[in-house]
């Protein structure tokens, strides 16, 4: 079975579609209330990087779909001894890993979308300094950000979570085989796995879009 990488790509563009045109338009009117050029220009940018990070993540999620469904009928037992043979799950791991490492970026995206918002202009070293940058802010709008922020890093959360494993995959060591058949994380196969995070990545951006932007987020 032969892969159209280009119709897989379109799919998940079609599928953000939506939720991107939205998110943008929204971002433009409010940047556009600020009477300043260089900062409107500054928020427009960081949307749009934010946004190709959200269908990045899609479009990795989506080969992991396709992935499934050419080999839910082959499961073949795994015989390896080390996991660089393991012809079986190298194509997941690959897009798995995508979908960690491009999620972790949209996380630091929103950070810096988020300071640009409130007017701060200057680098972020990471989120313990985005943290400090807000505690120096005194504004309601700054406090719910930090609020969200602080719950979808806290522990046990989907934010959390992505950082770890992609700390894991980026500085120690790969997400071993669990499994005798397709590779498995904390139970799940890798697209149910990753699935679940873009579910709560759109939650998220939809619910920060509405304090950044002070614009209720209304669905279809």
């Amino acid at each position: 079975m032969e892969t159209n990488f280009i119709e897989i790509s379109n799919k998940a563009q079609n599928d953000t579609r939506l939720i991107c045109t939205k998110f943008y338009n929204n971002a433009g009117l409010y940047a556009s209330k600020i009477n300043n050029v260089l900062l409107e220009e500054k928020i427009i940018s960081q949307t749009d990087s934010l946004l190709f990070k959200f269908i990045s993540v899609a479009t990795n999620l989506e080969f992991l779909w396709q992935i499934h469904y050419v080999k839910k009928d082959k499961l073949e037992l795994q015989e390896h001894i080390a996991e660089w043979r393991n012809n079986l799950s190298l194509t997941d791991l690959i897009f798995f890993e995508n979908v960690l490492i491009q999620l972790r970026a949209f996380i630091d995206f929103s950070q810096k979308l988020s300071c640009l918002v409130l007017k701060y202009t200057k680098p972020i070293d990471g989120t313990k300094d985005f943290y400090k940058i807000l505690s120096k802010m005194d504004s309601q709008k700054a406090r719910k950000i930090e609020s969200k922020f602080s719950e979808i890093m806290s522990e046990k959360s989907w934010g959390s979570s992505v950082k770890s494993i992609r700390d894991k995959i980026t500085h120690y060591d790969i997400i071993k085989t669990k499994s005798e058949f397709r590779p498995l994380i904390q139970g799940k196969p890798y697209e149910r796995f990753c699935q679940d995070l873009e579910n709560d990545m759109f939650v998220f951006l939809t619910e920060l879009q509405s304090i950044l932007f002070e614009k209720e987020w209304k669905s279809g």
